[in-house]
């Protein structure tokens, strides 16, 4: 089950804008896990593949480890913050052309 909610004006980041919320449950599906990182359900199946999220297969469809997405997205979120300190060091430089 997915409820659809609209955050009050006390979420200042996000107010007005609707969520989605998920059952506080291990496992979800693909596709709540492709929501949740704003991706495809063919990329989240790569990652399930290559083993780099955890999952369990049930009826040939992949359950994802609700954890393991987690410490998958804040691991990519590090990472993405990473190059973008990068790229803006460089352009401090003059690495790159304007």
């Amino acid at each position: 089950m997915t409820l659809t909610a609209t955050l009050p004006r006390s979420f200042p980041a996000t107010a007005g804008q609707e969520v989605d919320l998920y059952p506080v449950s291990s496992e979800l599906t693909v596709a709540q896990a492709a929501a949740l990182l704003r991706a495809s359900e063919k990329h989240v199946n790569n990652l399930l593949n290559a083993g780099r999220i955890a999952s369990r297969l049930e009826n040939g469809k992949h359950l994802v480890q609700r954890d393991s997405l987690l410490e998958f997205a804040q691991w990519s979120e590090r990472g993405h913050a990473w190059l973008d300190e990068r790229v803006r060091e460089n352009q401090e430089m003059g690495f790159y052309d304007e």
